[in-house]
């Protein structure tokens, strides 16, 4: 982050333009609707701004510019001229004056920018990309307005004269938080109450106070969801929606600090995770803090690498949760299997090559590394191995026995991620390849003809 947001109140305050164009216009607009006195020199002031600053609030000077005009009573100053020269001139006063200064379009001569603003008062966002790119952050600002709900400020003014009654017939912060998300998530959703309905008063929200406190939405609730393979961009809208309003996070060693990043700021993060011989907290320990969590009435995400259902136990904590009466949620996530094949081009099932995909593990419950496969293996599948990447010689010793030597085998490690990298090679030679390659984990294994479909790239 290269700036820090900040909004400023500029109600009754002193702004200082230095330009009479186009330019200063755009901006005089846009200081004007957040309350400012505006002052502005120029040697001319075209007749649109001077109409837009008639008041007696704002005053207009025609003169050339000079240092004097420069004072500390200003907030801050626009340069809007088209000379190059005075621009630079006037950042130089103003920095000699300890005053913030903006000269437009010109990034090195700025103190701070004008975002591209969505105005939904008195909800505000402001985008920008730091002026490397005004353009994209425009686009950026209509891609924001089409989601956003027209009525969203006039329900955030609403709530903000509700928030005592809340405080006095809620007081616990939990409860708070979620009737809050329950009224404003649902609405920005397009599911809500007020998604399509203008009638939005204190008596609207005192029925929906009254249905929350009724309904047993303050309890605990867990959330088991999968976030994929480790690319945040793999991520399903539900998952980012819940990770943005559990109370406390329970994530595992897979989760790239990306995704974590993208939880609830002020969420409570523990660390749970597992590797091969190396445990945070056995899976007992972690269902019964799932349980104990929710009972305390918090929401709890336990964040899980690729899907809770492929071999990440998340059956077992949906089991505790059920035995508890605590309720839950699963979120399903994109595998590694299926976000490692994709990524390396390599089809896990292709007509005429492979009608059927079989998923493995390289390791079982007892902790005993791989030791065979429990089934005939079918010419026409596809095998995908999950954690067997330290196995894999055990691997290869045990599919020679029914596959022909020169089956085609790839690993894939990192999948989805900027460093994912794949080595490809047969049943022959493969732990060889992988000895000199040195493919670090979480990696898959995929053994079948599939693997001759893919190309490096």
């Amino acid at each position: 982050m290269n700036t820090l947001p900040l909004f400023f109140n500029l109600q009754h305050r002193s702004v200082l333009i230095i330009g009479g164009g186009d330019v200063a216009i755009r901006k005089a607009t846009l200081i004007k609707s957040a309350g400012a006195n505006i002052t502005i020199i120029a040697k001319h002031i075209d007749d649109e701004l001077k109409a837009l600053l008639k008041d007696n609030n704002h005053r207009l000077i025609i003169k050339e510019y000079d240092k004097a005009d420069l004072n500390a009573d200003f907030a801050f100053c626009i340069v809007a001229t088209d000379d190059n020269d005075l621009n630079r001139q006037i950042y130089h006063d103003c920095k000699s004056l300890n005053l913030a200064v903006n000269v437009v379009d010109t990034p090195d001569l700025c103190d701070f920018i004008f975002p591209a603003i969505v105005d939904r008062n008195p909800i505000t966002i402001g985008v920008s990309s730091n002026g490397n790119s005004p353009v994209l952050a425009r686009l950026l600002r209509a891609k924001i307005e089409s989601v956003i709900p027209n009525n969203i400020g006039k329900l955030a003014q609403v709530a903000g004269e509700f928030r005592e009654t809340i405080k006095n017939r809620l007081p616990n912060v939990n409860s708070r938080r979620k009737f809050w998300e329950s009224i404003f998530g649902d609405n920005l959703n397009g599911v809500g109450v007020f998604s399509h309905n203008d009638n939005i008063n204190l008596t609207a929200l005192e029925k929906e106070l009254s249905r929350f406190e009724k309904s047993n939405q303050h309890q605990g609730e867990v959330y088991i969801v999968g976030t994929g393979a480790g690319n945040p961009d793999l991520l399903t809208f539900k998952a980012l929606r819940l990770m943005q309003q559990a109370d406390v996070v329970l994530y595992d060693a897979l989760v790239s600090d990306e995704i974590l990043d993208l939880c609830r700021r002020d969420s409570d993060k523990i660390f749970v995770g597992k590797k091969r011989s190396c445990h945070a907290k056995s899976q007992d320990e972690i269902n019964q803090l799932l349980v104990d969590l929710a009972k305390q009435g918090k929401r709890v995400l336990r964040l899980k690498g690729g899907d809770p259902f492929i071999f990440g136990r998340g059956g077992e904590e949906m089991l505790s949760c059920q035995a508890a009466g605590v309720p839950y949620q699963i979120v399903s996530g994109i595998t590694a299997s299926l976000a490692g094949a994709s990524g390396a081009g390599i089809p896990l099932t292709h007509r005429g090559v492979a009608t059927s995909v079989r998923f493995l593990t390289g390791c079982y419950q007892t902790g005993e590394n791989f030791n065979g496969l429990k089934s005939t293996y079918q010419t026409d599948e596809t095998l995908v191995f999950y954690m067997g990447l330290h196995a894999l010689e055990k691997v290869v010793v045990s599919l020679t026995a029914d596959l022909p030597s020169d089956t085609p085998v790839a690993i894939v490690s990192n999948a989805s991620l900027p460093n994912q990298k794949v080595l490809i090679g047969d049943l022959t030679n493969i732990v060889e390849k992988q000895e000199q390659a040195q493919l670090p984990a979480p990696a898959i294994i995929i053994v079948g003809k599939v693997v001759n479909l893919y190309q490096h790239h």
